[in-house]
């Protein structure tokens, strides 16, 4: 049986973990548990090896939808996250900072540009997001909040492209996940936290 026709086999590490906990904090906040009831299920938590371990403790609250929609196969990303906006950055810097609203998938287009994206106050959905690079000769700046972890591994830079991950890990539980992915030529990403 694959990962397709059973999701809860999944294995899942403290990324995942952390992210569950930080659904459970919420549902405190939000008059969704009591303290007793975060207690019992973030032993549940912390104690799971695979997706289906973490149902428990998750499946009925109202972020925890998320946390166990279905697995989306690359191919079908963009349809899945729904219409993306664009950032044009030809010849010019795209600045964004405060607070303002990151989409669930961002496309970062153009040529010889700059996008400067400061996602410390940002309102970032629960879920995460994809940024998308398809850009040429341009850099992509991106400063992260403490509690936010950035997977770059979809990023295949084409000639002298790359991210500079400046950031490291998550200083903080709980975060959304940033994907950046994109097939970018002379770009570079560059991720920092400060």
């Amino acid at each position: 049986m694959s990962h397709a026709d059973n999701p809860d086999a999944i294995r899942i590490g403290d990324r995942e973990r952390e992210m569950a906990i930080a659904m459970l904090h919420d549902a405190v906040g939000g008059g969704y548990l009591d303290l007793r009831e975060f207690e019992e299920r973030s032993r549940t938590v912390y104690a799971a090896k695979m997706r289906g371990d973490l149902r428990p403790a998750l499946a009925d609250l109202p972020a925890g939808a998320a946390f166990f929609a279905p697995a989306v196969p690359n191919t079908a990303l963009g349809a899945a996250l729904g219409p993306a906006e664009t950032m044009d950055v030809s010849w010019t810097t795209v600045k964004k900072r405060g607070e303002w609203q990151l989409p669930a998938r961002l496309i970062i287009s153009g040529s010889m540009g700059t996008a400067d994206l400061d996602l410390r106050q940002a309102l970032v959905p629960l879920t995460g997001c994809v940024i998308d690079v398809q850009a040429s000769w341009t850099t992509v700046k991106i400063r992260l909040g403490d509690a936010m972890a950035a997977r770059t591994d979809g990023f295949t830079g084409g000639s002298l492209s790359g991210v500079k991950d400046k950031a490291g890990p998550p200083t903080a539980p709980g975060g959304p996940v940033l994907d950046i992915r994109g097939n970018a030529d002379w770009t570079t990403v560059v991720l920092r936290r400060d």
